[in-house]
């Protein structure tokens, strides 16, 4: 089989399988027959709300509680994690992974099975960050929190972004490495345009976001060990 043949099998496969949204499985099983609420972030003056319309760990476990939400962020993370790591341990001299990887986001944030609405991604990329690079994901993920000190909406963006560098300083600046760095920053970035618009129109219009409200709402769902307040009952 042609190395054409072998890249498009893989692709189509890691596509499929990030397609697969452990979220909407649990929204599923728990809440049937209901679509999954959205994450609104309203403005300190509540006359506005910017809405997430990704549906990932962060929702479920708003919803439903810690357990659950760490159970999606896991599994999500498998979903890059283990056939990245699997082509790389097969064919060690290939991109393969690295393919695979790409197409594995892709499906994450644009899955089929759902009208292509899909998750942030951020589990997903930790995975298959850990199967490339164990030390990179640590290095660049502190880097990300560094950067969320002064600029928190931009913390895992950063850290995202820092894999360039890093992969660049690992493996030379042409490498496939460098070029998969880039694709999933891309990629991150274009899933984020929908709230970044939303972002600057609330912002040209004077208003502030309250990050604080969907922080209170992780921190009680954590503490109780149950699900936080319903996002539709929010005013």
């Amino acid at each position: 089989m042609s190395p054409l043949w072998i890249y498009t099998i893989i692709v189509a496969a890691g596509y499929l399988i990030g397609s697969i949204s452990f979220a909407r499985l649990v929204f599923a099983k728990l809440k049937p027959g209901e679509t999954p609420d959205f994450i609104r972030t309203p403005t300190t003056d509540g006359q506005a709300e910017l809405i997430s319309h990704a549906v990932g760990a962060t929702n479920v476990m708003i919803a439903f509680g810690p357990r659950w939400g760490m159970l999606v962020s896991i599994l999500d993370a498998l979903k890059g994690f283990l056939p990245t790591l699997a082509l790389l341990a097969a064919f060690p001299e290939d991109s393969y992974h690295l393919a695979a990887a790409v197409a594995v986001l892709i499906g994450h944030l644009w899955p089929v099975w759902h009208r292509f609405s899909g998750g942030g991604g951020n589990s997903s990329i930790m995975g298959m960050l850990l199967a490339i690079s164990p030390l990179g994901l640590v290095i660049t993920h502190a880097g990300g929190m560094l950067i969320g000190r002064f600029a928190p909406i931009f913390a895992f963006i950063g850290g995202i972004v820092l894999t360039i560098p890093w992969f660049a300083f690992r493996d030379g600046v042409y490498s496939p490495e460098v070029a998969f760095a880039i694709a999933i920053s891309i990629l991150y970035v274009l899933a984020e345009i929908p709230e970044m618009v939303q972002l600057r129109d609330l912002k040209r219009d004077g208003h502030v976001l309250d990050y604080r409200h969907v922080l209170s709402m992780m921190k009680k769902s954590a503490a109780s060990g149950e699900s936080g307040k319903s996002f539709g009952d929010r005013k």
